[in-house]
């Protein structure tokens, strides 16, 4: 289905509401006026217009990513809710409610949705492999390429929809669970690899195969996301830019944490330690700001500083804790004390596949500090939920208590938008 007659800089907004969670519904009709100022969509997706749709996606992810990170710092042990907006409590009690207001936002609210910017990123990532497909390499430039590129972000996209919510849907079908979400991102990951490997395209390459050895592990395929992760050089990185303006493309988690200070780093993930020592990955300190809606200051993250810090997506030292997470004993012990030698911190100096084990989780929650993993982490590997269930929240400052849960359900907007839920309702 085509959006007919969407102002280009506004239409993958409309695209996510409109088509990405309820495809099926006919919106043309509502869509239907004369307006000059107005673009039609056989004028837009034109392959002319190849480079514009590809910065078009590439600010969506940016946006959706950004999100992502935000919402599972906040679910996880990452953040505490340090602002007003009662109805955003939810999801730092670990209560969160498909109706909830929140989950609703785009990726510049207070407490954006997980939901809605990464469908739309991953409709506009699958929208533009179609099209990139149905055009020749005659008709556009570095075709090959930007389908690498298309079909590895609809995988991130993906990837991130599945690790923040218990189900999704895709183009107004059936609700899926989080592992099939990541059966879906393993194929735009592989349609990724192809399409690179075949242009030369070799940071897209290497960012698939992180990708795919991620999604893999999720869904249980330790063998396969070991194959993978042994592919990726060492000191690979894939980072996405934020930008200071506008607003929508800014660094959320320094947003968040450091210009309207909404979310603090929690108690619990305050100056982590490794070997007995202050782990640099992971520095937090007291901004001394003070909302009066948290126990105390908004202590800060040092990872992200500025509006345009750069973010990863994909790189080597995940990789090698796929490997580390799967192989175990001496391999794993190694690839610790590897990563921690790059920050100038003590071996690991534990024994027993237990303590390895524990020393891989500790590992992953120092290296990808405030990337994304952790609340999917807690949530794959059973972890301690800190604080308890039960225990109160926020004591005499918000009220309630702490609950169980792990991942995010599927929003009202979807359940309200999209046919086959609805009608199953």
């Amino acid at each position: 289905m085509h959006i007919k007659t969407i102002p280009l800089k506004t239409r993958a907004l409309a695209c996510a509401a409109l088509v990405a969670l309820s495809a099926a519904c006919d919106v043309d009709s509502l869509l239907e006026v004369t307006d000059p100022s107005r673009l039609l969509s056989e004028n837009v997706e034109i392959p002319s217009q190849a480079g514009a749709l590809m910065n078009g996606l590439e600010a969506d992810f940016l946006c959706a990513h950004g999100a992502f990170l935000v919402v599972t710092a906040d679910l996880s042990d990452e953040y505490e809710d340090t602002n007003a907006g009662g109805d955003n409590w939810s999801l730092d009690r670990r209560r969160p409610q498909g109706q909830n207001a929140w989950a609703d936002n785009d990726c510049t609210g207070f407490l954006p949705s997980g939901y809605v910017p990464a469908s739309r990123a991953r409709w506009v990532a699958d929208n533009l492999v179609n099209l990139l497909e149905s055009w020749s390499d005659a008709e556009v430039a570095m075709r090959t390429q930007r389908l690498a590129r298309a079909s590895l972000l609809a995988g991130f996209s993906l990837s991130m929809l599945g690790a923040a919510h218990c189900t999704i849907a895709l183009d107004s079908g059936p609700e899926i669970s989080s592992v099939e979400a990541f059966a879906h991102a393993e194929q735009r990951f592989s349609n990724a690899l192809q399409h690179a490997q075949s242009s030369g395209a070799g940071d897209v390459a290497n960012a698939a195969l992180v990708g795919r050895a991620r999604v893999k592990l999720y869904q249980g395929d330790g063998q396969g996301a070991v194959a993978d992760a042994r592919q990726v050089p060492e000191g690979f990185r894939m980072d996405i830019y934020p930008s200071a303006a506008p607003n929508r493309l800014n660094n959320r988690i320094w947003a968040t944490n450091l210009f309207n200070f909404s979310f603090g780093v929690a108690p619990w993930t305050r100056e982590l330690m490794t070997g007995g020592v202050p782990d640099p990955r992971t520095i937090t300190y007291d901004t001394g700001q003070n909302t009066g809606w948290a126990p105390g200051n908004v202590w800060g993250q040092s990872k992200y500083t500025s509006a345009s810090s750069p973010m990863p997506i994909a790189r080597w030292e995940e990789a090698q804790l796929i490997i580390a997470e799967v192989v175990g004993g001496d391999e794993a012990v190694g690839i610790i004390d590897g990563l921690r030698d790059a920050h100038g911190l003590p071996h690991f100096m534990g024994m027993g596949d237990s303590e390895i084990r524990q020393a891989v989780i500790d590992e992953r929650q120092r290296e990808l500090w405030f990337e994304g993993f952790r609340a999917y982490d807690i949530h794959r590997l059973n972890l301690p939920l800190v604080p308890a269930p039960g225990e109160p929240y926020q004591l005499g400052v918000k009220g309630g208590s702490y609950g169980d849960q792990t991942c995010i359900p599927i929003p009202i907007i979807e359940t309200f938008n999209n046919p086959t839920i609805r009608g199953g309702a």
